[in-house]
């Protein structure tokens, strides 16, 4: 059995989380994730940058504190209302109704394909760092709960 590390496979275009944007690339990691047991800070940075359509999504400074940390996330179900109780730019963002999926803007079409919208976000010490679009559109629709990663 061919035994591969999450950077092995990213780094030779095994799995690319953007890729065709297609959901089997997203069932792999999380088949691969559940065999192991989660994902290391870099593999966390790694997944953030191959999943965000613009550097600029994620500000230079949650990456390298992620990086620093040397933290181990873990892939779970999460309430939304919990996550829009504990942070309140999140809570702004989706009580604004702001609708970045499905509207055009001067940087190009952001419609997403359907399965970006259940790619799962990213906690980092009780502040959702990656997906206040997708938290947003799962909340509008009658959703509870969201898949995320998050450090232990």
């Amino acid at each position: 059995m061919l035994t591969i590390t999450l950077n092995q496979a990213v780094e030779d275009n095994r799995l690319d989380f953007n890729k065709n944007n297609n959901m089997k690339y997203i069932k792999l990691l999380e088949q691969f994730i559940n065999e192991r047991g989660g994902m290391t800070s870099t593999e966390i940075v790694q997944y953030l940058r191959d999943i965000t359509p613009d550097e600029s999504d994620v500000p230079d400074y949650y990456i390298d504190k992620i990086k620093k940390s040397s933290d181990e996330f873990i892939l779970k179900k999460v309430k939304i209302s919990d996550l829009l109780k504990k942070d309140k730019s999140l809570k702004e963002y989706v009580m604004s109704g702001e609708d970045r999926y499905g509207k055009d803007s001067e940087e190009g079409d952001h419609t997403p394909y359907q399965d970006d919208v259940f790619q799962a976000i990213v906690i980092f010490n009780n502040e959702v760092i990656d997906g206040y679009s997708r938290t947003a559109a799962l909340y509008k629709s009658g959703d509870k709960f969201i898949q995320a990663w998050t450090n232990k």
